[in-house]
């Protein structure tokens, strides 16, 4: 499932949690720095800010403690929700900031992030096995770009997760 050279099959691995990290703060504190603010960026970005951090605190929320494989919520559409509101807000912030230098740790970020997922996804299939596996070949990874899970879905062998009212 993963094309990284430290993935074993059978083997877990790191996550990156720290280079990752260290990349988003890295893009959100170079945005800040070499911002260029006015009131319509900052305008034409807050739906990009409102809708990234929803998003993350979305799939936080549904997440909860992670000991069961997340089908509800968020991650009826992605695989990764977190992920994707953490990089819509730093699109956010890049577009309010209007920073070119911005844009360019974006990119180190998004690319971390896409390592991330993949590592994470092995991971995941380790500990889920086939229940991840089906629930993959249904969800898209970052990009919503195929009908959600229908409602209360739950793959092969697993109970359905009930949906948390708001």
């Amino acid at each position: 499932m993963s094309r990284d050279p430290e993935t074993v099959a059978g083997l877990p691995v790191g996550e990156m949690v720290l280079p990752w990290t260290l990349a988003v703060a890295g893009c959100a504190l170079g945005t800040w720095l070499t911002a260029d603010w006015s009131q319509l960026w900052l305008r034409v970005a807050a739906p990009l800010l409102l809708a990234g951090g929803l998003l993350a605190l979305a799939a936080i929320r549904t997440l909860g403690r992670g000991r069961a494989l997340a089908t509800a919520g968020p991650y009826r559409f992605v695989r990764h929700p977190y992920f994707l509101g953490i990089l819509i807000l730093l699109v956010g912030a890049i577009t309010a900031a209007r920073s070119l230098p911005g844009l360019i740790l974006f990119y180190i970020a998004a690319r971390l992030t896409i390592v991330r997922a993949r590592r994470e996804e092995h991971n995941l299939v380790l500990r889920f096995g086939q229940a991840y596996e089906a629930y993959a070949a249904r969800v898209p990874s970052l990009l919503p770009l195929r009908p959600p899970l229908p409602r209360g879905w739950a793959p092969p062998g697993v109970a359905a997760q009930p949906e948390k009212s708001p």
